[in-house]
């Protein structure tokens, strides 16, 4: 096939690495052992943007490769991969021209060259403001421009290299459409004269690159040094601020591309993200446009490559009610461009105390989530005798800022007690009341306690409105972060019964109703919402007597940056996920037929709360009898949270108003069900070789191509195995999904249960 960061703490530890990461840029990955990864979860995430970006007049090309071997070397290749203007990413061709010849003696980065007044043109760098005639290292010229796409510099080394030398080293890389036409800021005499680019022969170029193919390891080094270094930082480096990135931007009034690498340490990859204006009246508006895209691209990809594979053990297995439940709806938003993250803690013990985190484990803008650190901080002070609720502010005219709360409406300056301040930031999550008692509080008290809870994360950063110029001024949360922060409030671990209490009895008279509230209007519930440019999330409690649960529910839109948009979008994924944790916390589905202590008791009941199956009555499951070719396909199908689009039934033996006719044109279209004859028999049995095809195919649609194993499965019975099965039986056994009977048997051809069924679903979707 051509084909859970912690974001302030963690910064530094990840830059380190970066820097450390020259000296062994091709060391083998850790990961590409025993990862198994692929990047077809990544073309997932990255095409609904791509459609996006269509729909809206930006033409996009996206080429991905991965160095490090953690994906197999594989590389994607989404939307157009037509030729493009360049804009400055050709100053890459010439900067591996220029080192090659660094590399073979004929120039060195200490020469000098004369830079003279004709020689000075205008657009990006700094260099043009000197004064000139003017000596220039080589070294120089390169570095400003990598680092500014500086015109001058890149002009002057144009001149010393040549047009010829430069097309002809493209030419030497079987390139057919990437070449130096003119200088820059020179209008191309004829369209052959001009500078032209594609994703995938600059992705090329990149790869080239990384791995010394083209150039010296020494000339890799240095070429990686000046693109970490980008001071151009309007595409990747505005939404990755601070990460191990190093790119080369490029833009012109009808295109904007950025290209280069993500430096994850073990999970190294080149990337080129290329867009143009389709319409000929958006010319100039390419940046404007086509930025957002490129940006929402970018940080898809971070995030895809930060949660996989991932730095922990899942917790899905935990709490199989809940994971049954919420897995599905995660997998459907993600499929239309929306990142989640869903944390779960049971408080009431009835789970044990489980705790799941579903989803995206990378961090996210918190919007108004981020006041559940404050309001935590400013308790604390409270029980510490430091503040009192009855304490009066003078908030001022200059405190007022927009957006939510009532508070702005009135007139300053005006004695507010803290208490009034701190129920509008929850219930209203009023933004003037929230920066008042920031300024009350201190920022340094809010880290000191997110620090002393052991929340790696969650940083309060700024005031609401207020800009961040660095990454540490910023505001950052995760789900797993909130979900402990509302436990300890809850069990009164670092505040008092009375100041917990306090909290959660704001957060029940929440006002803000769009997600949980919207869902849940009469539940027993106390949260507080947070939504913000392309965010919307939902945190807090459902109180349900007995089966009390702290959740967390965050979302990122990540086809859009329009606020109206992002929430039309995202919201009813957090009132769906809401719905179904609640309905998985009040049904309590129980089958008289399936007695207390069945080995698969649980899995089943969970299974059936989350409606991936029913019952064979209203009060019966029927466990032991044969599960159906229909049955068995609607609950793989609706475990992976798979939609059939609207058109005609596969399967001449479907009925279309049939139940389950959905259900099996969707996994049909997904590729999990195949026919040689145009028949399904949805009434037949299904045997266990049957099933091992499907699971697996379903585990690949997930996960990519898996390798067949070297060696067959090791039942007794394998050779009874049906040589169609073979591979897919092996793939099962690989990945853990199936294990034999406790006499080393498989019995590939036995019909498979309803309970065993429910097993080996649920165990592939714990896995995913």
């Amino acid at each position: 096939m051509r084909k859970r960061s912690r974001s302030l703490k963690f910064l530094t530890a990840v830059a380190l690495s970066a820097a450390l990461l020259l000296a062994s840029v091709q060391a083998p990955s850790a990961y590409a052992a025993a990862s198994g990864e692929h990047l077809t979860g990544l073309e997932t995430v990255l095409q609904p943007i791509i459609d996006a970006a269509e729909a809206h007049g930006v033409g996009v090309s996206v080429d991905i490769k991965d160095l490090s071997g953690t994906y197999g070397h594989e590389t994607i290749e989404l939307g157009s991969q037509d030729a493009y203007y360049s804009a400055s990413i050709i100053k890459l061709a010439l900067i591996a021209t220029l080192m090659q010849e660094v590399d073979s003696g004929q120039h060195s980065l200490d020469e000098k060259l004369t830079v003279k007044p004709e020689d000075v043109v205008g657009g990006a760098g700094s260099l043009q403001k000197e004064k000139f005639p003017q000596d220039v290292t080589i070294g120089r010229l390169a570095k400003l421009m990598i680092i500014q796409s500086d015109n001058t510099a890149t002009n002057a080394l144009i001149g010393l290299v040549g047009f010829d030398k430069v097309n002809a080293f493209i030419k030497s890389q079987g390139f057919t459409i990437t070449h130096l036409g003119r200088k820059m800021m020179t209008p191309a005499k004829s369209p052959a004269e001009d500078n032209y680019a594609s994703a995938p022969e600059m992705l090329t170029l990149l790869d080239r690159i990384y791995n010394a193919e083209v150039v010296s390891a020494k000339s890799r080094d240095q070429i990686l040094e000046w693109m970490k270094a980008q001071e151009v930082n309007t595409k990747f480096g505005a939404v990755l601020r601070g990460k191990p990135i190093a790119h080369k931007t490029g833009e012109l009034g009808y295109v904007s591309h950025d290209v280069g690498y993500f430096l994850i340490p073990g999970r190294e990859i080149a990337i080129a993200v290329l867009t143009k204006v389709l319409k000929p009246e958006d010319n100039g508006k390419a940046e404007e446009q086509g930025n957002p895209y490129v940006q929402r691209i970018a940080k898809a990809t971070y995030n895809y490559l930060s949660d996989h594979p991932a730095s922990a053990a899942s917790t899905a297995s935990a709490w199989p009610a809940m994971s049954l439940a919420v897995a599905p709806i995660i997998d459907t938003a993600e499929s239309k461009g929306i990142r989640v993250s869903v944390g779960i803690k049971d408080l009431s013990g009835q789970a044990g105390g489980a705790e799941v985190h579903l989803g995206s484990l990378q961090s996210y803008m918190p919007a108004s989530t981020i006041k559940m650190a404050l309001v935590s901080t400013l308790m604390q002070q409270v029980d510490k005798g430091a503040l009192t609720l009855d304490q009066k502010v003078t908030v001022k005219p200059d405190d007022v800022v927009g957006g939510t709360g009532s508070l702005q409406k009135e007139t300053f300056p005006q004695d507010v007690t803290i208490e009034r301040l701190a129920r509008l930031m929850i219930t209203q999550s009023d933004n003037t009341a929230t920066n008042v008692l920031i300024d009350v509080v201190g920022l340094d008290k809010v880290q000191a306690l997110m620090d002393q809870l052991g929340l790696q994360t969650m940083h309060l950063g700024r005031k609401m409105f207020a800009a961040a110029p660095t990454p540490e001024q910023d505001n950052y949360i995760d789900a797993a972060d909130l979900v402990t922060l509302l436990a300890k409030i809850y069990n009164h671990e670092f505040l008092s019964a009375q100041s917990s209490n306090q909290i959660i009895s704001w957060m029940k008279a929440q006002e803000v109703n769009t997600k949980f509230g919207a869902a849940l209007p009469d539940a027993p519930i106390a949260h507080k919402t947070g939504e913000n440019a392309n965010v919307t999330h939902d945190v807090g409690y459902f109180l349900v007597p007995g089966h009390e649960i702290a959740i967390s529910v965050m979302t990122e839109v990540t086809t859009t940056g329009d606020f109206d948009e992002a929430q039309a979008i995202g919201n009813p994924v957090v009132q769906s996920i809401a719905k179904a944790v609640y309905s998985s916390l009040t049904n309590h589905v129980k089958f008289t037929d399936v007695k207390p202590g069945y080995w698969a008791e649980s899995l089943i009941e969970s299974a059936a709360a989350a409606n991936l199956i029913k019952g064979t009555t209203g009060s019966t499951f029927s466990a032991e009898r044969e599960i159906t070719r229909a049955e068995f396909v609607s609950l793989l199908g609706r475990s992976l949270g798979l939609t059939a689009s609207t058109g005609a039934q596969p399967f001449a033996d479907v009925p279309s108003e049939a139940w389950y006719a959905s259900d099996v044109a969707a996994a049909q279209a997904a590729g999990i069900v195949l026919s040689s004859d145009g028949s399904f028999r949805p009434n037949a049995s299904i045997s266990r070789a049957e099933v091992m095809a499907l699971i697996t195919r379903a585990y690949e649609y997930k996960h990519g191509q898996v390798a067949a194993p070297s060696a067959t499965a090791s039942f007794q019975d394998a050779k009874s195995i049906p040589s169609w099965a073979s591979e897919a039986v092996a793939k099962a056994v690989s990945l853990q999904l199936v294990n034999g009977y406790t006499d080393g048997s498989f019995r590939p051809g036995n019909p498979t249960t309803r309970a065993e069924a429910v097993k080996l679903v649920a165990d592939l979707r714990f896995k995913l």
